[in-house]
């Protein structure tokens, strides 16, 4: 999974950075959220890990942004400040996970692995929409084809 990963502290940022290429992850660290706009804007991620508290652009700010650009994009926040920002509503929004500072490494391989697998089955359900919609439309025109010859029979 291509991960972009933003703290504005560099322990975490590496931390998080170890935690992910360990499960194979492809990381982009960054800590100042200005840089990993711009990096968002010409780069695809599947994964977004960031900290809602920052100087510049916030979290939240960030978050958002990313959804414009990727739409399909998998966010999760890391967080110690958990009554400052509106969670609930990014969680509601389609955040995929919020773990609250401090936590431990098996927490976030665990979360890491859900993100994962709930992306896994998002991808296989649009697939699945796909073809069906493919299905659909091939038995609509056949069905119109149908009712044309016997429109032009009677």
């Amino acid at each position: 999974m291509r991960t972009l990963i933003l703290d504005d502290e560099e322990p975490a940022v590496h931390m998080l950075s170890k935690v992910c290429r360990d499960e194979g992850h492809i990381v982009a660290p960054f800590t100042h959220s200005a840089k990993a706009l711009l990096y968002l804007a010409r780069e695809e991620v599947d994964l977004l890990i960031t900290d809602l508290h920052m100087p510049g652009p916030d979290g939240v700010t960030v978050v958002l942004e990313a959804r414009r650009l990727q739409p399909g994009i998998f966010t999760l926040i890391v967080t110690g400040h958990t009554n400052r920002y509106p969670i609930e509503a990014l969680l509601a929004d389609g955040t995929a996970d919020v773990i609250i500072k401090p936590f431990r490494m098996d927490e976030l391989r665990t979360r890491l692995a859900l993100a994962e697998r709930r992306r896994g089955l998002i991808a296989r359900l649009q697939g699945q929409t796909r073809a069906l919609y493919t299905v659909s439309n091939e038995r609509i025109r056949a069905l119109q084809q149908e009712l044309e010859k016997q429109h032009e029979s009677a």
